[in-house]
């Protein structure tokens, strides 16, 4: 209640994935009380409430969700919506990605928002897809959903945060490299008149790559034991969700 007492507060996001992990949870008469409570106070001081999900697959949308997530909205809620990442073999064609879109909207009450390419942390190339693939994604799903639910799929850049993937300055996809660059300056770079220009990169995992550009990684790439190893491990983890996906159809 604290934070809707500052009065250049206007817009709270509360952000968490147990609406879908845990919607048992939200459907409990004291929770709907608190948030309705909560909702009713931001809404006399003009402020905008919003919970912010994520789901990934349509499958993970059963029925209390949808119950849970209209419960939010009853109690007073303005907006519930869905920040998903996009990722290999679980919503990456434009018909996994519109039916979840679709069950989000029509059976849950939740706004598709945004869908972000998956950080460049460690073992986790085999989820990775790259920013072509998105690009392709973000054309593919146009004109079927209605504009307030037709979500932006966004790259989080490094240094730069989320931009759209059509936002790309310049982009070599046979090597897998993107360039940004930034649109604003943060307090500590008003007097940098580089800012504006400064290119920030982000990868495509090399397995998405042409020959001619994996080829080109492995001949630049450190040969370190370690980096040796952790290209076996994300190429063991990527087989093994390969299988796992076949064994499952």
């Amino acid at each position: 209640m604290r934070l809707l007492e500052i009065e250049n507060v206007r817009d709270i996001r509360l952000a968490t994935k147990a609406l879908m992990g845990l919607p048992q949870h939200w459907l409990a008469d004291d929770v709907v009380e608190g948030v309705g409570r909560v909702a009713s106070v931001a809404r006399e001081r003009g402020v905008n409430l919003a919970i912010h999900t994520h789901v990934n697959h349509a499958q993970s949308l059963t029925p209390a969700v949808g119950a849970a997530a209209r419960a939010m909205l009853d109690a007073g809620v303005r907006d519930v919506r869905n920040q998903g990442v996009l990722m290999r073999g679980i919503n990456d064609s434009s018909a996994a990605l519109l039916d979840l879109c679709f069950a989000l909207q029509d059976e849950a009450s939740i706004t598709p928002y945004y869908f972000y390419l998956c950080d460049m942390i460690p073992f986790s190339e085999h989820w990775r897809m790259s920013l072509a693939e998105a690009q392709h994604l973000q054309h593919a799903i146009m004109g079927y959903l209605p504009g307030f639910s037709t979500p932006r799929i966004v790259c989080d850049v490094p240094y730069v945060g989320k931009r759209w993937v059509h936002q790309v300055h310049t982009y070599d996809t046979e090597r897998g490299m993107s360039y940004w660059t930034k649109n604003y300056r943060t307090s500590i770079e008003g007097s940098d008149d580089e800012a504006l220009a400064r290119e920030y990169v982000y990868h495509d995992p090399i397995y998405t790559l042409p020959e001619a550009g994996q080829a080109w990684w492995r001949e630049h790439a450190s040969g370190d034991d370690a980096h040796e190893a952790a290209y076996a491990q994300a190429a063991a983890s990527r087989e093994t969700a390969a299988a796992q996906a076949l064994a499952t159809v």
